[in-house]
């Protein structure tokens, strides 16, 4: 009797068990059936599962990264920025030096970066400024560096002023989940001195999805 019941114990567990794939739907009296929880294998044949969760009406609201094969891919995240140094608008250092600075969970397969950029001359020599970001891994260590745009500001000509980026890069596996430090640097990098000066507003410091940030591994091309 004792294993007849311990039976139909182990058989009612493997019932309650979830199974692979796994969906969770309702009916719609306009769309039909509506899901609501995925699980399901990733496309093309890659091992690994897509997890997925919709607000109800079919818009895909979080969802693992099915290309790089972990992490998020939605929600991007969008990192607040604020300045290095209160109050600090233009930049006349002659070395690189953090202007933006910012923290974030990194829960996405990718990072990517853009801002803009802008040398004032001040009207008495030709200055070059610089400017990259970075991001570092506070948990491992990892870090990237972007590449280096440069721009020049001719005197008299007015500041001069551009985009930078975007500049995306694929993150370790090993740093989902891990706290990023963010800086955006800028420096007079050719005639510094005689109040010549750098000034930078961050545009896009997003986590995001490999299908977004792939065209722009090798970023976009600089001035």
């Amino acid at each position: 009797m004792n294993e007849l019941r311990e039976l139909r114990q182990q058989i009612a567990a493997l019932g309650r068990q979830s199974k692979f794939p796994f969906l969770v739907s309702h009916d719609d009296p306009t769309l039909g059936s509506v899901v609501d929880v995925a699980i399901v294998p990733r496309p093309n044949g890659l091992n690994g599962a897509a997890v997925e969760i919709y607000d109800g009406a079919e818009h895909l609201v979080l969802g693992s990264d099915v290309d790089a094969g972990y992490g998020l891919a939605q929600p991007q995240t969008q990192v607040p920025m604020y300045p290095s140094t209160p109050g600090l608008v233009f930049n006349s250092a002659g070395s690189a030096t953090s202007m933006w600075t910012g923290q974030v969970q990194q829960n996405n397969s990718c990072f990517l970066a853009q801002w803009r950029f802008r040398v004032s001359s001040a009207n008495v020599t030709a200055p070059t400024g610089s400017t990259y970001v970075q991001i570092v891994d506070s948990v491992t260590g990892w870090t990237w560096t972007s590449p280096t745009t440069t721009l020049a500001d001719p005197v008299g000509s007015g500041d001069a002023l551009v985009t930078v980026g975007p500049f995306a890069v694929q993150v370790p596996q090993d740093s989902i989940g891990n706290f990023f430090g963010i800086d955006l640097y800028g420096w007079v990098s050719a005639n510094s001195g005689n109040s010549n000066a750098v000034a930078i507003t961050p545009l896009s410091m997003i986590g995001c999805g490999y299908t977004l940030a792939q065209a722009f591994f090798a970023g976009t091309s600089t001035p």
